[in-house]
């Protein structure tokens, strides 16, 4: 087992009268990819929305780095090297993809050597960005779009980088090259814990996977022992 990045801790969130997360227990592992699947409604999203700050925590821990985060406010976890890639991309439409990158870097904003540093390797990694860094982030894409969203989330210099449903309502065939780039940064020394509906893809790229039901992991394993488990194919996979 290698060291432990992310951990919660019997973690609760509720929404009123609902409980968004019933005392889930998972963590992820440095420099892996650990994937989360599950149904709409499942709490995936509150659960990364725990972990950055944007949802209260109602009672569990969750840690980083064996330091416990629970309740922290959202920029000071951005400052502890995460950055949040949230569901439905949220650049700045009316902004170049340029400033969208630029504003990504804001806890760096006293480097300016390592802000230049990291828009040149973004727009290596990124070429399509780089030919349009003057246009508008709102006429982009949806697989533009993503694209954008991610860069802008390595612009902080992250070592944890959380990506909520980087597949939504984009082209399969673009979708094939976000997962791609998924891969490639990780293996530039980035963890990557992914929330994804598409069980497939999740299960492709992940190494570990958590499956969230109604706010409760159900089941978790490698990858390819959950490929191989008859619930899994049925419910998820549509085998």
């Amino acid at each position: 087992m290698g060291k432990e990045i992310i951990r919660f801790e019997d973690v609760t969130v509720t929404y009123g009268a609902i409980q968004a997360l019933q005392g889930v227990s998972l963590s992820v592992e440095e420099g892996s990819i650990v994937a989360l699947i599950g149904a709409n409604g499942a709490g995936k999203t509150t659960l990364l929305n725990a972990l950055t700050g944007v949802v209260p925590v109602k009672s569990g821990h969750i840690y980083l780095r064996d330091e416990e985060v629970t309740n922290l406010k959202s920029h000071i976890i951005a400052q502890k090297k995460v950055a949040h890639v949230p569901e439905g991309r949220r650049i700045f439409a009316e902004l170049t993809i340029e400033e969208n990158l630029r504003i990504g870097a804001y806890t760096l904003y006293k480097d300016k050597g390592k802000i230049e540093e990291l828009l040149e390797m973004n727009y290596q990694l990124f070429p399509i960005l780089a030919e349009r860094r003057k246009q508008l982030g709102g006429t982009l894409s949806g697989g533009e779009q993503q694209m954008l969203a991610i860069a802008r989330g390595l612009m902080s210099e992250p070592d944890v980088i959380l990506l909520d449903e980087p597949s939504l309502g984009i082209a399969p065939i673009v979708v094939e090259k976000i997962f791609e780039f998924i891969v490639h940064i990780n293996k530039m020394g980035k963890t990557i814990f992914l929330v994804e509906q598409n069980a497939n893809l999740a299960l492709e790229t992940a190494s570990y996977v958590y499956v969230l039901e109604t706010g409760r992991v159900v089941n978790e394993n490698k990858s390819e022992i959950l490929l191989q488990d008859d619930t899994i194919q049925k419910v998820y996979l549509g085998l």
